[in-house]
């Protein structure tokens, strides 16, 4: 599909659907004019050039918040950054926002980089838009160590916030646990004491940055909330059996907390994994699924990069998983939109509305009666320009 344009720069597009980021809408039909949505739901002008997309469903940018694109998913982690130069990085880290931006996901969160390589894409009008919170904060050999985050002691880890404050990242991210992939800390021990995550949250807070926070274990996802993060990524509940067994006391702070729960879910096919992560996973299905049934808010952050079944466009697989949990078509979407684009400070992208920018993804069939349909992704917007489109028209 070529890009629609007139003289006036203003043109529309109709569909079979139209989910504007909140509910579907009655009437689907939306008018851009130069890069900003003007209306939804209303008639479109019989004077204006308007592309009629038949059976697709129109959605606003997918917003994932959680990715790493210095990743490539060959190897360990470790070894996928290992002996690869900053600019191999970078490139490496563009290819995979186009990657995400081709597949319906116009927003992304970088919850860790190496040498903050990610920061210099983020005007790039071809990619993704990008959030972006450099190295991860970790202590000395912790989890992520070899992205060069390592920090420890309470002036250190203030400097660190304020290294990445002067620096202009969107984001501070900090390993409160273990994790699964780097094996110095077990996921379920806690890195840090409390007082200096609360030092990291206090000092990111007090610059106006959000925290994400790294938590497996079931202490580091209670300290987490306890000192006030913004959200909690993964959110495993492991404990010292090396186990997944989530409280039901904290199940219930959190969904009274309003701390985000980032949710690792999304995979393009299952991967082979330890029983232990076999057996979590039904149970954080469940336990995440409580808290957003009790109120709490619950976001998907595909983790994409880590390895070869979470390609950075990855997203529309987590639809499945969102559904079986317990939410309905619109609050799945929802955590995909909308909800996703306020935990990363992004309130602008998500959503279809009038003002805002037109980031839009056109997907073939009705992702409420067939889930796989927001994996075929047919056309994306972004900032009003087309992307990618495979779709027939008339006009």
């Amino acid at each position: 599909m070529s890009a629609i344009t007139s003289s006036t720069g203003r043109w529309g597009l109709r569909a079979a659907r139209l989910f504007d980021g909140f509910d579907f809408v009655e009437r689907p039909e939306v008018l851009v004019d130069v890069g900003k949505v003007v209306a939804v739901g209303e008639a479109l002008p019989d004077s204006l050039e308007v592309r009629d997309l038949g059976d697709v469903t129109l959605l606003p940018g997918l917003v994932d918040c959680h990715q790493h694109l210095v990743f490539n998913g060959r190897g360990t982690l470790e070894q996928q950054v290992s002996d690869v130069d900053d600019a191999t990085l970078t490139d490496r880290a563009r290819a995979n926002a186009r990657l995400a931006l081709e597949g319906g996901v116009t927003t992304v969160r970088d919850l860790g980089d190496r040498g903050f390589v990610t920061l210099g894409l983020r005007a790039d009008p071809d990619l993704a838009t990008i959030a972006a919170a450099g190295p991860p904060i970790t202590p000395p050999g912790g989890h992520c160590w070899y992205l060069g985050g390592e920090c420890e002691g309470s002036d250190n880890l203030a400097a660190a916030v304020a290294d990445r404050v002067e620096r202009g990242c969107d984001v501070v991210k900090i390993m409160v646990t273990g994790g699964a992939m780097t094996p110095s800390f077990p996921l379920w021990m806690s890195q840090f004491s409390e007082a200096d995550v609360r030092l990291v949250v206090d000092a990111a807070h007090a610059a106006g940055l959000p925290v994400a926070a790294h938590c497996h274990g079931v202490d580091g996802i209670a300290m987490a909330v306890d000192v006030g993060v913004d959200s909690i990524e993964h959110c495993t509940f492991f404990t010292e059996s090396n186990e997944s067994i989530p409280p039901p006391e904290l199940l219930d702070r959190l969904a009274a907390s309003g701390v985000a729960l980032s949710a690792t879910w999304g995979v393009t096919e299952t991967p082979l994994t330890p029983a232990n992560w076999q057996r979590a996973r039904p149970v954080i299905e469940d336990a995440l699924g409580r808290v957003h049934a009790g109120g709490g808010v619950v976001v998907v952050g595909t983790d994409a990069g880590i390895y070869r079944q979470k390609p950075h466009d990855v997203l529309p697989h987590a639809l499945p998983t969102l559904l079986s949990a317990g939410m309905t078509t619109v609050e799945a979407l929802r955590a995909i939109t909308s909800s996703a684009a306020d935990v990363c400070r992004r309130p602008e992208r998500g959503r279809l509305q009038a003002g805002l920018p037109a980031d839009i993804v056109a997907v073939a069939g009705d992702p409420a009666a067939d889930p796989a349909a927001l994996t075929r992704i047919a056309a994306v917007w972004r900032d009003g320009r087309s992307i990618v489109g495979s779709v027939s028209d008339t006009e």
